[in-house]
């Protein structure tokens, strides 16, 4: 297969946290054949190339209103060195599927675009900018025209069935996560994460550093308040953000013990997670959750907000806790449960790895995807 994905990730390109995106797409194009991504970006970025199979291109554009123009031009180029794509994958519905769809038109091949957020009937996501309301709009128009459309959720095909998407067109592929990498940790490094960080207390983490307003970060950090005047020895850290000041964001004494990770490398975040004892989310929307399924991979009980991601992992009173979005109070008070009753805590801890060894098998779901790819070249 050969396939052209427009993508809004510049950690493809090497910038910022990379998590396991690049290691994602490798196998993508180990397994299609070959992949050409093309990612929007201003100027100073330089194509990548991954074996002869994985080429990454930047549009390195002056500027955001030239992005659409310079993918476009850029997802021509390889129709002129005699070899067109077979399908074109966008990562979301706006601008890359606005592109794929351009694409589409001119190359005559299938378009495949992803919703990885939660858009459709979403009043916290219209709320976040004036402009998600046109986006919102072209969205529409797009689905009407696309050959195939990925939902990372269940909870998001209903909804975009709801709102008259083909459902015939719609599969639910969650993002693939490497679970069993999340089994092994350096038990050195936790030891010293425990007895030197946070001094053998228990701690709680949360991680996230892209969409500071879908991650509600107040109603997280007045949780962690609450949950220190009701259990004291206690320890939070925060991983992925930057240049933040967490004693200024959460009011407590010298005592509760906060720690700023900043970003941490894909192969170090296991450590973390395994020297803590509950992962906490307030997100006020996800699409999928990939946190989550992390942090059950480690054996950690989770506490989340209800978004559409967090109810297709967490099983209220299974492997966790689900609370109204916005509820500071619910999230601390189902924290202090956890620490207060540890027993319930590591069952539910082991409940969540069993699940998602069986719910999220990387293997499954990255040979799913490519089985869609295939599918959809082969019904053209």
């Amino acid at each position: 297969m050969r396939v052209l994905m427009i993508s809004l990730d510049k950690t493809l390109l090497g910038a910022d946290y990379s998590g396991d995106v690049l290691e994602r797409h490798r196998e993508y194009a180990k397994r299609a054949g070959h992949l050409d991504i093309i990612v929007f970006s201003k100027k100073g970025f330089s194509q990548k190339n991954f074996g002869s199979n994985l080429r990454i291109y930047p549009t390195n554009s002056l500027s955001k209103i030239f992005y659409v123009w310079d993918a476009y031009r850029a997802g021509a180029a390889p129709a002129k060195r005699g070899q067109p794509p077979q399908l074109i994958v966008a990562q979301d519905p706006f601008l890359t599927g606005l592109v794929g769809w351009f694409l589409k038109k001119k190359f005559k091949i299938p378009l495949l675009i992803h919703f990885h957020g939660d858009f459709w009937e979403n009043f916290y996501w219209l709320k976040e900018k004036r402009s998600n309301r046109l986006l919102l709009r072209l969205s529409k128009f797009l689905v009407k025209r696309v050959d195939g459309i990925r939902a990372v959720s269940s909870g998001i095909r209903d909804k975009l069935v709801r709102g008259r998407a083909d459902k015939d067109k719609i599969r639910v592929i969650p993002t693939p996560v490497n679970i069993e990498k999340f089994e092994n940790y350096d038990r050195d490094k936790v030891k010293n994460f425990r007895e030197e960080y946070h001094q053998n207390r228990k701690t709680i983490i949360h991680v996230g550093w892209r969409d500071p307003l879908a991650k509600d970060y107040p109603t997280l950090f007045k949780a962690i308040e609450l949950v220190y005047r009701g259990y004291k020895n206690m320890a939070f850290w925060q991983a992925g953000l930057e240049n933040l000041n967490l004693r200024e964001k959460i009011k407590a004494d010298e005592n509760l013990i906060l720690t700023l990770t900043g970003k941490i490398e894909p192969e170090e975040i296991t450590n973390y997670y395994h020297a803590s004892d509950v992962c906490i989310s307030s997100s006020k929307h996800e699409s999928f959750g990939k946190v989550l399924v992390e942090a059950m991979a480690c054996g950690l009980p989770v506490v989340a907000t209800a978004t559409i991601g967090s109810k297709e992992i967490v099983v209220d009173g299974k492997n966790g806790f689900l609370t109204p979005i916005g509820d500071s109070a619910a999230l601390a008070k189902k924290v202090l449960y956890l620490l207060n009753n540890p027993e319930t805590a590591r069952q539910m801890g082991e409940n969540g790895q069993k699940m998602v060894k069986e719910k999220f098998n990387r293997e499954k779901i990255v040979q799913k995807i490519l089985n869609f790819w295939q599918d959809l070249i082969r019904n053209k």
